[in-house]
């Protein structure tokens, strides 16, 4: 790919359910691209600056998809220069997730009901008395339908009523829900399904890492598929050792220690500055990731580079790690705290004994930016002036943005959603699309990139876009 100009790459992970291939896909691109005229650059009147083309591209994983690719995007150096174009893909899952049984979806929603009420989120507690309450039914009509006394029509009545609720679960329970059962519990059963969709995933992301045409990448994920894309983001960090790798004395480890006192600095924040800092946090994100790219001054080979540069999250029920990733609050904060779960800002480690005795043992003394902030760094020293940054800590490099909708009864708003900043970390930004455009009158987990003419708001459109940042 030498000599040619490179392309934003955004990967959009689909949620739960029986999704149709290139659907989701296709609402998205029309909502950030096609409908967007800000983002488009002014083309000559015989041609679109709207238009796409769809490909196929096996880098998917599935030849079912295709690779959306539009024209020029809008540069922000003046309107005679072209920005990169853009290449959509979805990353479709769902075929993995096939043949969930009805007993995999009853023993995923009792580990739910077996919870004392004080470890139930208060945005839950009604879809959880409600589902307890359904459940005391399902048994109810099944014990009598089952039993042997003599009923005649009520008995044939109670059986019936089993057999609708079996034929209920079996033909839409479980296709929606048995996606979020099997995913989110680690049982010997599910084992093999996390594997092949979180290999599918990866070899999207590292595909698009090595093939050299992309110099900036955008994850968007709905709903189910917000955990998923969460585990690949961690996951793909964790195994690109050579990008992870910083000497002393280079742009991205100037870059790296800017971005640990932006956070320290946040984590110090008050009411009142919160949102300038978080702000500044993120510029000094955006600043690193940039250094991880390969450029004149530093050339850096696919394998040393780091191109994901944000994470967008729409209706996501990680605001609900607790109640469905952990067994309570305090589990949560267990496993944020062994690292399990990467946090935005990521988790800090001081420089130990061992550590401070290497970095001394050179002659030369120690410039004083090497040893960073003093609540910790989100790297270690190495050796030889190296150090390389922790394996939970992807969210150094990739700013996070969670959109929601608060929920009213059960069916207004999105009760799936919430904020995720106070579960994995405050420099997440969350756009609460109730406070942009009040109370949502219908369920709106699936219009986060649905057009106002289909039903989706104006609000919600623009905080997309925003938060892709095709422009940036």
């Amino acid at each position: 790919m030498t000599g040619k100009r490179k392309k934003i790459a955004v990967v959009v992970a689909h949620g739960m359910g029986e999704q149709i291939p290139m659907e989701t896909l296709r609402g998205f691109v029309d909502s950030v691209w096609v409908a967007d005229g800000d983002v488009q650059w002014p083309s000559p009147e015989d041609e679109n600056p709207a238009d796409i083309w769809i490909k196929p591209d096996a880098v998917t994983g599935s030849l079912e998809l295709r690779r959306i690719t539009t024209r020029w995007t809008r540069s922000k150096a003046g309107p005679e220069v072209k920005g990169p174009r853009v290449d959509f893909f979805e990353f479709y899952w769902a075929d993995l997730a096939e043949g969930t049984t009805v007993q995999e979806v009853w023993d995923w929603l009792r580990t739910l009901l077996i919870r004392w009420p004080k470890d139930v989120p208060n945005g839950l507690m009604g879809a959880w008395l409600l589902l307890w309450a359904v459940a005391s039914l399902v048994a109810i009509l099944s014990l009598l339908a089952l039993s042997p006394w003599p009923g005649g029509l009520w008995h044939a009545g109670f059986a019936a009523a089993a057999a609708v609720i079996g034929y209920f679960m079996q033909s839409i329970v479980s296709p929606y829900l048995g996606d979020v059962a099997r995913y989110v519990r680690a049982d010997p059963r599910n084992v093999a399904m996390r594997r092949s969709i979180r290999e599918r995933g990866l070899t999207l992301l590292n595909e698009l890492h090595a093939c050299g045409a992309y110099e900036r990448i955008v994850v968007v994920a709905h709903s189910l598929g917000t955990i998923i894309a969460y585990d690949l983001v961690a996951f793909l960090w964790a195994t690109r050792d050579q990008a992870l790798q910083l000497r002393e004395g280079e742009p991205a480890f100037e870059k790296l220690r800017a971005v640990e006192i932006a956070a320290q600095t946040l984590a110090n924040a008050t009411g009142t500055d919160r949102a300038q800092k978080r702000e500044a946090y993120r510029r000094a994100q955006r600043d690193f990731r940039l250094a991880l790219r390969s450029d004149a001054s530093r050339p850096r080979t696919p394998d040393q580079e780091w191109l994901i540069s944000d994470f967008v999250t729409l209706g996501s029920p990680l605001a609900h790690a607790q109640f469905l990733l952990a067994r309570n609050q305090s589990d949560l904060a267990e496993k944020k705290s062994e690292w399990l779960f990467p946090t935005d800002w990521p988790g800090v480690q001081k420089i130990e004994s061992e550590q401070r005795a290497k970095i001394c043992d050179r002659p030369e003394p120690v410039p004083p930016d090497v040893w960073g902030p003093d609540a910790g760094l989100f790297s270690y020293f190495v050796a030889d002036k190296t150090w390389m940054l922790h394996y939970a800590a992807p969210f150094a490099a990739v700013r996070w943005t969670n959109i929601f909708d608060p929920h009213r009864w059960i069916f207004q708003g999105d009760i799936i959603s919430g904020p995720v900043a106070p579960v994995l970390g405050q420099g997440i930004v969350d756009i609460d699309l109730k406070a942009l455009r009040g109370q949502s009158r219908a369920f709106s987990h699936t219009l986060y990139w649905t057009l106002p003419e289909g039903g989706g708001s104006a609000a919600a459109i623009d905080a997309l876009r925003k938060a892709v940042a095709l422009v940036d």
